[in-house]
């Protein structure tokens, strides 16, 4: 158990050095930095124009209110943010294709992690964590959600799980490079079912919930906090939620270990 707990520690203490990193090189050219927010935030605002019509009409969406609405809204720009900032996971399909892989196999500790972890985006995060973080506050006090221990319990489980599946999905699509020679269908087709979490899902059919639910399980990624804490997810709903997390995490491990084996180095 203290061999565990040391080596996690070890991993944190790797992690939080390469964010310095990261974040170290970003400053170097700080009108990069300033332009990437600023690109970001022009994206954001059409994201917003959504919320702007539901609010401005005071709408529903499906049995949602309005000042509900901002808290899904709030957690999507969140995680749009958290998967921009895991700049490692996008990157992947260049380093395979290119064979950089080679270095990072050299170094001590996990390879998905030194890979996934190696490096930041802090430009393209920054806006959405910030705004989706406003967001999120916003709509829970405009809901009158208590501010009990267990409620932001519930709330931070859900973001966290979310987080997990962010994570996750975006690897797996990613290491569709180790069997596949282009990944633009693939990215395109992704980027579409991210967009679905734009809205809460009781915009769409039953149908079409049930499928970002169970079959491809998107909608658990933005909806599943703030649905928990409104109350709206039965027993099964919220066990779902943390069992997919967990299984979705397991099989892109699957998948990593499956797609080294297939990598072929720089140096053949």
């Amino acid at each position: 158990m203290k061999e565990r707990m040391h080596e996690l520690k070890w991993y944190v203490r790797v992690a939080v050095h390469f964010g310095k990193l990261s974040l170290q090189s970003t400053m170097e050219y700080p009108l990069n930095f300033v332009s990437g927010v600023c690109v970001e935030l022009a994206y954001m605002m059409i994201k917003l124009v959504y919320l702007y019509v539901v609010m401005s009409s005071g709408m529903k969406v499906g049995s949602l209110t309005s000042d509900m609405v901002i808290m899904f809204v709030g957690t999507y720009i969140f995680m749009t943010g958290v998967w921009m900032f895991l700049s490692g996971v996008n990157s992947i399909p260049e380093q395979v294709i290119k064979g950089d892989l080679d270095l990072l196999m050299t170094k001590p500790g996990s390879l998905q992690f030194l890979q996934t972890f190696g490096k930041y985006n802090f430009a393209l995060a920054f806006p959405n964590v910030t705004v989706g973080t406003m967001l999120m506050a916003e709509g829970w006090k405009r809901c009158a959600i208590p501010a009990t221990i267990g409620h932001i319990g519930v709330f931070v489980l859900y973001l966290a799980a979310g987080i997990v599946l962010t994570y996750s999905f975006g690897l797996m699509a990613a290491l569709l490079v180790f069997w596949v020679t282009s990944l633009h269908a693939v990215s395109t087709l992704y980027a579409a079912l991210w967009d679905y979490n734009n809205m809460p899902m009781e915009l769409y059919p039953k149908v079409i919930r049930q499928i970002g639910t169970f079959l491809i399980p998107i909608f658990l990624v933005t909806n599943w906090s703030g649905m928990a804490i409104l109350g709206r997810l039965d027993l099964l709903q919220l066990i779902w939620g943390i069992a997919v997390s967990v299984l979705a995490f397991i099989l892109s491990r699957l998948m990593w270990n499956a797609g080294i084996r297939r990598y072929t180095s720089a140096n053949g």
